[in-house]
């Protein structure tokens, strides 16, 4: 017989874990701290130039108006400038020069990072590791068809 585990608490403790790490504002070598959806967006902005408001809620599952309202946001903060697009609706969001040092020194983060959870994964097997990723791809998984029909169980 197998053995029932708990996985929930697991799960719990790393979304914990993240909303934690998400609430803390960081500086990103710029005068002003950002948060994680700040400087996510920033990336975004600086990843695909050609995208609208629009495209860019729906690319990272927010609404319109949270991201019309985050892009304000850092407008105000002088990291982005949001101009007219093709029409007047359009709305199209470029870097300035600050926000294009904070999306640099974000990516020198996540090199950094990178580094230390090598550092941290090495002491696990390759068959280990595989285990963990199988297990959150399975999980990730049933999240989307969770999502798609909360009545599947």
């Amino acid at each position: 017989m197998q053995k029932i585990h708990d996985f929930h608490s697991i799960i719990d403790r790393l979304t914990t874990s993240q909303r934690i790490s998400n609430r803390v504002p960081r500086n990103y070598g710029i005068d002003v701290e950002l948060y994680t959806n700040e400087i996510h967006l920033l990336d975004i902005v600086e990843k695909y130039p050609q995208y609208n408001l629009s495209e860019i809620a729906t690319r990272i599952q927010m609404s319109k108006m949270a991201i019309s309202a985050l892009a304000k946001k850092l407008q105000a903060k002088g990291l982005l400038e949001i101009k007219q697009g093709r029409n007047k609706k359009e709305l199209i969001c470029t870097l300035t020069p600050r926000g294009e040092v904070a999306v640099a020194t974000h990516a020198a983060y996540h090199k950094m990072e990178d580094i230390f959870l090598t550092e941290k994964l090495s002491k696990y097997t390759e068959q280990e590791l595989q285990l963990v990723e199988g297990f959150l791809e399975d999980y990730a998984q049933y999240l989307e068809m969770y999502a798609k029909d909360p009545t599947m169980l």
